[in-house]
C-alpha cells in the first residue's frame, strides 16, 4: 500500500497531464495487485454489499483505494472530484469482484449529511453522492449482469438502475441549482441503458417513463430534454402527459411552440391542470436542453425532421427572439439568449446562418455593441467574434448575412451604430462572386422606386455603401464588380435614362452630383490601391490597374464612351465639337503611348493615366466641379506629353503644318521643356480639392519621373523656397493703418478702411489656397462679431451715455467737449487697428498651414524620385537645396522640417546606388557650401546628423570616381575651422559619422587630424578631445585604408606617438595642462596605436616608438603630483611599457628602491628642522 499511497495525492493536482498520468499509474498498480490475490472461492459473501465485505474478496490495496476514491469526491480541494471520480470510474470498469449494489451502498454512506453540517459541507456531499453515482454508470458497472466471485447474484439488477435514477431525482428535487446536474446524469445513465444488452433494458425504460414522465405532471427544461433525447423509444406510449401539455407527439410542433418558449425561459405556466413551476434560479450558461434541440435540427448525419416539426427558422424566431430577446427581457434572459445564438452560430449550416438574425435579437445585438458601458457589450463581441469565424469558415453565407445585418432587421448604418467592422470583415470573407451579387444587390436597391420620403436617403446610402467598397483594403477586388460600381456612377451622374416617349426617368441633382463626386473619388482610391501583374515570368505591384494592365481610370474614360452610344440614354454633359475633337485626340494620344515598349514604357503607363485623367474632366458638368478650363488644359498636356514622347507623327494633317504630305511641327527653341511643363500642372493639380487629380498626381510622377532633368529639379526645388503668405499690399496696409490714418474723421470711413485691410493681391500659391479658406474666414468673422461690437461700445462709452438718459445723439453730443471726441477717436483707432491684425494673423495662420501642406506634397514627389531613381545623375543636385530648405523654414514648420530630415537621413543617407555620371564642379561647389553651412548653422536650427548624412552621401561620389582629394580638401578646411576657431558651429557628430562612414577620405587628412589631438592645437581641451576620439575611431581602420604600405601605417603611428609624448610632457611641465582623465584618453590613443604597430611590424616597434623618450615621459608622468593621483593613468603607461619591454622585474625593484630612498630622506629633513628650533 505505501507504494500506491503518493499516487492519490496527485489525483488532485489542478494540471489536467498531472492527474491522468496518476490515474493510469495508481490503476495499473491496483490491478496487478488485485490479479495476484488470491482469495477463498469456497466463502459466500452476503449478496447486498456490506462495506467490510470488500476487504474479503479484494486485496488490500484495491479495497482502500475503493473507499477512498469514494471518500475523496468530497473533498473541495483543486480539482479532487475530477481526478478520483476519473480514477474511480476506470478501477469499476477494470475490476470484476464488486457489484452496483455494494458500491451504491459505499457511495450512499459515504455522502450523507446531517443537520450539524455547514452549507459548504452540505454542497460538497451532494457533489459526491453525484459523481460517485455517475462513475458507477459511466464505468460499465451498472449493465454488467456477471456474477462476481463468491456472489451468487448478478452485479447488476433492475433495482439497482431504480436505485441510481430515484437517488438522482432526489438529489436534483433537494436543490433547485443542482437540478440541472443531476438530470443530465440521468440522462447518461439512460444512454448507458440504451447502448447495453442487459436483460432489463426494455423493463428499465418503461419504468423511467413512468416514473420520471407519468407521475410527475410538471414540466421543465430537463423533462423536455429527455423527452427530445429518446422520444423515438416511448412515442408508442399513448398515456403520456405529452399530450395533455402539448398538442400532438412532438413538442416542436407550430400549437407548442408557446409552451415550449415559456418551459425554455423557465416561466411560469398554468394550462388545464398542468403546470410549471419557475426554479427561481439563474445560471450564466444556457440549459443543456439546447444542446438536444440543436441535434434535432442540425443532425451530424442526413436524417430528415418529422412532419410536424416546424422548420429551424420558426422555431428560433417564437422561443429564442420572440422570448429571450423581447423587450421586456431582462438582461439576465438576454445573456443566455447571447451564449444560445453563439452556440447556434457554430453548428448551424451556412442555409440557415442568416435566419438567426431576427428582428429583436439583432436591435439587442446592436444596442449592447454601441458602447463599451452596455451591460452586454462583453457578450455582444464575443458573439460578433464567432459569426466573423463562421463566415470564414463558409465565405458562402455572407451574402445573406449582409442581407440580413443591413435589411429590416438590421440597419444600413451597422457598422456605425455598433462602433465595429463587422459588415466590413465578413465583406472582406467574402468570395468574389458573392460580392458581385452584392453589388448587384445595391443596384438594383437604388434602381427600385420604393415610397415615402426615405427615397432620397436609400439612394445615398446605396451610393456610399458602393464607395466604400471600393476604399476598402479588406474587400477582395474584382475587375467585373469594379467596373459595374464605376459604370453605376457613370451612367447616374452623367446620363439621363430615357423611357418610353424619350420621357426622362427622374433623379435628383442632389443624387447625380454625388454619383459625380463619388466616382472621381472611387478612382482616386483605385489608384492608390495595388495589383499584382505577372510581367516577364515575374510578379510586380502596380497601383491604379486592372488585372489586365489597364489603367482604371482609361476604363472610366472607355465607360463615358460606351454609354454615349447606346440609344436609351441622353449625356448631361457638354457634346459639341471641341470637346469631341478633344476626346477624340485623347483617345489617339492614348492609343499610341501603349504601343510604346522597353525603357520608356513605364513613362508611357504615366502618361495614359494623365491623359486618361484630364479627359475625364472634360466630362464634368458644372464649372464649379472643374478646377481649370479643362478643354485648355487637355489640350496643352497633349501637346506636351506628344513632344515628350515624340508622338508627332501621329498626329492628323489638320492638326500642324504639313510639307510635301509629311507631317511637321514648328518648335520654339526657347520653350520649356516638355516634362517641365508636365511636373508643373502636377505641382498643381497637388493644390486642387478634386480628389482624382490629387490622387493621380504622385502616380504619374512615380511613372514618368526617369524623364527629370535639372530643370525639373530646379522648378520642384522652387516650391518649397518660403514666401509671404500674404501679398506686399496686405503688409503695407498693415503699416499704413497705424501711420496714415491714425485719427480718422467718421466711423464709417474707420469701418471702409477696416474691411480694406487684408485685401490685396496674394501670391499664386496664396491664390490657389483662398477658395478653400474662405469659408472659414468669413465663419471666423462671424464669431468674432459679438465680442468687436462689445469693444466698440466700451470705446464709444456706451454705458456711460445710458446712465445719463439722453433722448437723442444730438443732446449726447452736447454732453462732450472736443477733448473727449478726439479721445474716443483714439480708442475706435486702436479697436479697429486690433480688430484688423487679427483677422489678418488667423488669415495668414491658415495660409502658411496650407502652404506647408503642399510643401510637404511636394517632397512627397522627390522621395518617390529618390527612391525610384537612385542612379540619377540629378539626384546629387538636390541636397543642397533641401539643406536650404530646411534653413529657411520657420518655427511654424517643424511638420515640414521633420519631413526634409526623414528623406536626407532615412532617403537619401541609406543609398547604395552612387550615380556615375554626376557633374564634379557642380558637386564640389555644393559639398563645399554644405560645409560652410555646417560650421555657421546652430545644431537647434539643422540636425547635426542631417548635415553629416548630406556631406557622407556627396563624399562618396567623389571616392566613387575616384577624387578622393576634393572631399578631404574640404573636409580639412571644416577640421582646422572647428580646431582654431571659437565661433565655429560645427557639431562633433560631422566628423564622428564621416570616420566612420567615409573613412578614406579621412585617411587623407589622417596627418592633419592627428596634430590636432596635441595640446594647444585647438581652442580648447573639449576639442583635442573629440580630435582624439575620431583618432580612436580611425586608427582600426589603418591596416585595410593603407592596404600593403607597411611604411605609410608605421609613419602614421610616429606622429601619434609624438603627439601623445609632447602633450603629455606639457601636461607635466603645465604648458598645457590636463586632468588626469584627459590624460588617459590620449595615453589610450597611444596604447591602441601600439597594438597596431605590433600588429603591423613588430621588429621595428622600439624604434618606432623610442623607448628612450617613452621612459622619459613615463618618468615624468609617474613623478608628476597631478597626473599620478589615482594610478589610472600610470597603470595605462605601464602597459605601454610591458609591451615595448621597458617594464621588467629589475627595473621595478630598482625604482621601488629609489623611491624608498627618496621618501626616507623626505622623511629625515623635518626632523632636523625641528631639532634646530628646540635648540
Amino acid at each position: 500500500m505505501s507504494s500506491t499511497l503518493p499516487l492519490y495525492w496527485n489525483l488532485s493536482s489542478p494540471v489536467n497531464e498531472e492527474r491522468l498520468d496518476a490515474s493510469v499509474q495508481l490503476i495499473d498498480a491496483l490491478q496487478k495487485f488485485q490479479q495476484s490475490y488470491v482469495a477463498d472461492r469456497s466463502q459466500q459473501v452476503d449478496p447486498v454489499g456490506i462495506t467490510e465485505s470488500l476487504d474479503t474478496i479484494n486485496a488490500q490495496d484495491v479495497a482502500y483505494a475503493l473507499k477512498r476514491l469514494v471518500r475523496g469526491l468530497a473533498s473541495p480541494r483543486e480539482s479532487s472530484r475530477l481526478g478520483f471520480a476519473v480514477a474511480l470510474t476506470e478501477l469499476l470498469h477494470r475490476i470484476d469482484t464488486v457489484s452496483t449494489a455494494q458500491m451504491i451502498d459505499l457511495v450512499l454512506s459515504s455522502s450523507e449529511t446531517t443537520g450539524s453540517m455547514s452549507g459548504q459541507e452540505e454542497r460538497d456531499m451532494m457533489f459526491a453522492r453525484l459523481f460517485g453515482l455517475s462513475s458507477i454508470a459511466q464505468s460499465g458497472l451498472l449493465t454488467r449482469e456477471t456474477p462476481p466471485p463468491h456472489i451468487s447474484n448478478p452485479a447488476s439488477t433492475l433495482q439497482d438502475y431504480q436505485r441510481i435514477i430515484t437517488q438522482l431525482v432526489i438529489l436534483g428535487d433537494h436543490k433547485m441549482w443542482f437540478r440541472e446536474s443531476c438530470w443530465w446524469s440521468i440522462s447518461q445513465v439512460i444512454s448507458v441503458i440504451i447502448a447495453s444488452n442487459a436483460s432489463f433494458k426494455s423493463e428499465a425504460l418503461q419504468w423511467t417513463v413512468n416514473e420520471l414522465l407519468i407521475q410527475d405532471t410538471s414540466w421543465t427544461p430537463e423533462k423536455i430534454a429527455i423527452w427530445l433525447r429518446y422520444q423515438s423509444l416511448w412515442d408508442n406510449i399513448s398515456q403520456l402527459p405529452l399530450k395533455v401539455l402539448f398538442k400532438g407527439k412532438h413538442p416542436l410542433t407550430h400549437g407548442n411552440l408557446r409552451h415550449l418558449s415559456s418551459i425554455l425561459a423557465d416561466i411560469n405556466i398554468e394550462d388545464e391542470g398542468i403546470s410549471h413551476g419557475s426554479s427561481g434560479t439563474w445560471k450564466p450558461n444556457p440549459h443543456f436542453v439546447w444542446s438536444y434541440l440543436f441535434d434535432i435540427y442540425f443532425p451530424t448525419d442526413s436524417i430528415s425532421l418529422g412532419a410536424d416539426v416546424v422548420p429551424f427558422q420558426e422555431f428560433f424566431r417564437v422561443v429564442v427572439d420572440e422570448q429571450f430577446f423581447s423587450s421586456g427581457a431582462s438582461p439576465e434572459r438576454k445573456y443566455i439568449g447571447f451564449q444560445v445564438v453563439d452556440s447556434a452560430v457554430k453548428r448551424s449550416p451556412p442555409s440557415v446562418l442568416p435566419h438567426l438574425f431576427t428582428q429583436n435579437f439583432v436591435r439587442t445585438w446592436i444596442n449592447q455593441l454601441a458602447k463599451r458601458d452596455r451591460y452586454l457589450h462583453k457578450a455582444a463581441i464575443k458573439l460578433a467574434s464567432t459569426v466573423q469565424d463562421a463566415v470564414q469558415k463558409e465565405p458562402s453565407s455572407g451574402f445573406p448575412l449582409i442581407i440580413q445585418l443591413l435589411g429590416p432587421n438590421g440597419s444600413r448604418d451597422f457598422d456605425r451604430l455598433t462602433n465595429t467592422k463587422i459588415v466590413e470583415t465578413i465583406l472582406g470573407y467574402m468570395e468574389e462572386s458573392q460580392i458581385t451579387e452584392y453589388v448587384q444587390y445595391l443596384i438594383q436597391t437604388f434602381s427600385g422606386k420604393p415610397n415615402g420620403s426615405l427615397v432620397e436617403s436609400d439612394q445615398n446610402w446605396v451610393i456610399n455603401q458602393l464607395s466604400s467598397l471600393i476604399r476598402s483594403m479588406v474587400v477582395p477586388k474584382s475587375d467585373s464588380w469594379v467596373t459595374s460600381i464605376l459604370e453605376f456612377y457613370v451612367r447616374n451622374g452623367f446620363f439621363t435614362t430615357l423611357g418610353k416617349k424619350k420621357v426622362t426617368t427622374f433623379l435628383p441633382e442632389v443624387m447625380r452630383k454625388s454619383c459625380r463626386d463619388k466616382l472621381l473619388q472611387a478612382l482616386a482610391d483605385l489608384s492608390s490601391q495595388a495589383t499584382m501583374q505577372n510581367t516577364d515570368a515575374k510578379t510586380k505591384k502596380f497601383n491604379g490597374r486592372t488585372t489586365s494592365g489597364e489603367q482604371w481610370v482609361s476604363v472610366a474614360v472607355q465607360i463615358f464612351r460606351q454609354l454615349s452610344k447606346e440609344k436609351h440614354v441622353e449625356a448631361l454633359y457638354e457634346t459639341d465639337d471641341k470637346f469631341t475633337e478633344i476626346r477624340s485626340r485623347a483617345r489617339s494620344v492614348i492609343k499610341s503611348l501603349g504601343t510604346i515598349q522597353g525603357a520608356d514604357q513605364e513613362a508611357a503607363q504615366g502618361g495614359i493615366l494623365l491623359v486618361a485623367g484630364l479627359t475625364l474632366q472634360t466630362y464634368l458638368i458644372s464649372t464649379e466641379e472643374m478646377d481649370t478650363d479643362p478643354l485648355a488644359a487637355t489640350n496643352e498636356t497633349l501637346r506636351n506629353v506628344s513632344s515628350l514622347f515624340d508622338l508627332h507623327s501621329t498626329k492628323k494633317k489638320e492638326d500642324a503644318p504639313t510639307s510635301n504630305g509629311v507631317t511637321t511641327m514648328e518648335v520654339d527653341p526657347d520653350e520649356q521643356k516638355p516634362f517641365d511643363l508636365i511636373v508643373d500642372d502636377i505641382i498643381g493639380y497637388l493644390e486642387k480639392p478634386a480628389p482624382l487629380m490629387r490622387a493621380m498626381a504622385p502616380q504619374v510622377f512615380s511613372a514618368m519621373c526617369s524623364k527629370i532633368e535639372a530643370t525639373t529639379i530646379e522648378l520642384l526645388i522652387a516650391q518649397l523656397q518660403r514666401r509671404n503668405v500674404l501679398s506686399d499690399e496686405d503688409t503695407e496696409d498693415g503699416e499704413s493703418d497705424a501711420s496714415e490714418e491714425e485719427h480718422p474723421s467718421t466711423e464709417e470711413e474707420i469701418e471702409e478702411d477696416a474691411g480694406s485691410t487684408g485685401d490685396g493681391t496674394r501670391s499664386s500659391l496664396s491664390e490657389k489656397s483662398s477658395s478653400s479658406s474662405n469659408g472659414e474666414d468669413e465663419e471666423d468673422k462671424e464669431d468674432v462679431d459679438l465680442e468687436f461690437r462689445k469693444r466698440v461700445a466700451e470705446a464709444l462709452g456706451a454705458n456711460e451715455l445710458n446712465d445719463s438718459n439722453s433722448d437723442s445723439d444730438a443732446s449726447s453730443e452736447l454732453m462732450m467737449d472736443d477733448d473727449q471726441m478726439m479721445e474716443i477717436d483714439a480708442k475706435l483707432a486702436e479697436v479697429f487697428r486690433s480688430q484688423s491684425l487679427s483677422s489678418k494673423t488667423k488669415t495668414a495662420n491658415n495660409l502658411q498651414r496650407e502652404a506647408t501642406h503642399f510643401k510637404i506634397r511636394v517632397l512627397d514627389l522627390i522621395e518617390v524620385f529618390i527612391r525610384k531613381q537612385p542612379q540619377s545623375s540629378q539626384l546629387p543636385s538636390i541636397v543642397l537645396p533641401l539643406m536650404r530648405v530646411i534653413i529657411g523654414c520657420s518655427s511654424d514648420e517643424q511638420q515640414l522640417i521633420d519631413k526634409l530630415n526623414g528623406i536626407i537621413r532615412r532617403r537619401i543617407g541609406a543609398l547604395y546606388t552612387i550615380p556615375n555620371d554626376a557633374n564634379l564642379d557642380l558637386l564640389s561647389a555644393d559639398l563645399e557650401e554644405l560645409h560652410k553651412i555646417a560650421r555657421k548653422v546652430s545644431h537647434q536650427q539643422v540636425l547635426p546628423i542631417t548635415l553629416a548624412v548630406a556631406s557622407i552621401y556627396l563624399s562618396k561620389i567623389f571616392v566613387d570616381s575616384g577624387r578622393t582629394d576634393i572631399p578631404a580638401r574640404i573636409y580639412k578646411e571644416s577640421l582646422a575651422d572647428f580646431m582654431q576657431r571659437k565661433g565655429c558651429k560645427l557639431h562633433p557628430t560631422f566628423f564622428t559619422e564621416s570616420v566612420k562612414r567615409i573613412p578614406l577620405v579621412v585617411w587623407v587628412i589622417r596627418r592633419e587630424l592627428i596634430q590636432a589631438c596635441e595640446s594647444g592645437k585647438g581652442v580648447n581641451t573639449f576639442r583635442q578631445m573629440q580630435a582624439i576620439h575620431w583618432v580612436d575611431t580611425l586608427l582600426p581602420m589603418a591596416p585595410r585604408l593603407a592596404g600593403d604600405d607597411k611604411r605609410e601605417i608605421l609613419s602614421t603611428i610616429q606622429l601619434v606617438r609624438e603627439t601623445v609624448y609632447r602633450s603629455l610632457l606639457d601636461a607635466v611641465t603645465g604648458k598645457h595642462p590636463l586632468t588626469i582623465s584627459q590624460a588617459k584618453v590620449i595615453t589610450k590613443m597611444a596604447l591602441q596605436a601600439l597594438k597596431i604597430t605590433a600588429r603591423t611590424d613588430e621588429a621595428e616597434i622600439g624604434q618606432i616608438w623610442d623607448t628612450r623618450q617613452f621612459e622619459h615621459v613615463f618618468a615624468e608622468v609617474s613623478s608628476s603630483e597631478n597626473l599620478a593621483k589615482g594610478g589610472g593613468l600610470v597603470s595605462v603607461m605601464r602597459q605601454m611599457a610591458t609591451r615595448l619591454g621597458t617594464y621588467t622585474p629589475e627595473s621595478v625593484k630598482a625604482k621601488e628602491k629609489k623611491r624608498k630612498v627618496a621618501e626616507e630622506k623626505q622623511a629625515e629633513s623635518p626632523r632636523k628642522k625641528v631639532k634646530k628650533h628646540q635648540k
